[in-house]
């Protein structure tokens, strides 16, 4: 398969790629601090290496998955390969620690306008979540308010539940299951509840749970209206 031009990025590291994310063998390597083996049949079986051959211009070469790589920078006993090792533990620390640079960095090297757009769309909606979940408590919420809140927003934004959506599009969190556009509707409504609460006063489980009912319906009412319809 001969392979476009491509690169992959890392901080100042750049790595020959095929068009499908496979990277150059003799160059990823190199960054390991290893030569390309004589003979990579032996080498790719010692290492469990199953990634297949590409044409990156002068015929088949090698070539390694991104996870490939990553396993053998931890498996590897080089000085290169013990300072992909300092790097990781870095980006783990800060990671864990909530280091939102990451997160720009990740993003910023994404090539898709739309994953960028769901990123945005997810801390949207992640914020108003927080935000409606401390109006609640503030308000005298509590026991199954938050559940039953959810509940309400996933019914009718998403037509049905959470076990539901983690289930069928096979992710472990709801909202990585979910497009931008359910993701900003879901915000909407959340923020429209959270303001809801404050302007009413509302107070206990039962006025906050029927304010957030109605702010529910009043999005889905508006957004399966036409423009058309609501103009006229």
């Amino acid at each position: 398969m001969r392979s476009l031009p491509n690169t992959l990025e890392y901080g100042s590291v750049r790595l020959s790629a095929s068009a499908d994310g496979l990277l150059h063998a003799a160059g990823a390597l190199e960054q390991l601090g290893l030569t390309l083996p004589g003979n990579w049949a032996d080498f790719a079986r010692e290492h469990d290496l199953e990634s297949p051959t590409r044409d990156f211009g002068i015929g088949e070469e090698p070539t390694l998955s991104v996870p490939e790589f990553a396993r053998l920078a931890f498996t590897l006993d080089t000085p290169e390969a013990r300072r992909w090792r300092k790097r990781a533990q870095t980006l783990l620390a800060q990671a864990m620690q909530g280091d939102v640079r990451v997160a720009a960095k990740i993003a910023e090297r994404n090539p898709d306008p739309e994953a960028r757009r769901w990123l945005a769309a997810r801390l949207e909606s992640t914020g108003a979540r927080r935000e409606l979940l401390s109006t609640v408590s503030r308000h005298g919420g509590s026991g199954n308010v938050y559940g039953r809140l959810g509940s309400i927003s996933n019914r009718s934004v998403l037509g049905t539940d959470s076990a539901t959506i983690r289930r069928d599009r096979g992710v472990k969190q709801t909202r990585d299951g979910l497009s931008s556009t359910e993701l900003l509707r879901l915000a909407y409504v959340d923020t429209a509840t959270a303001r809801a609460i404050q302007e009413h006063g509302a107070q206990g489980n039962e006025e906050i749970l029927g304010l957030h009912e109605r702010m529910a319906r009043r999005e889905r009412l508006s957004w399966e209206t036409p423009l058309t319809s609501q103009a006229g």
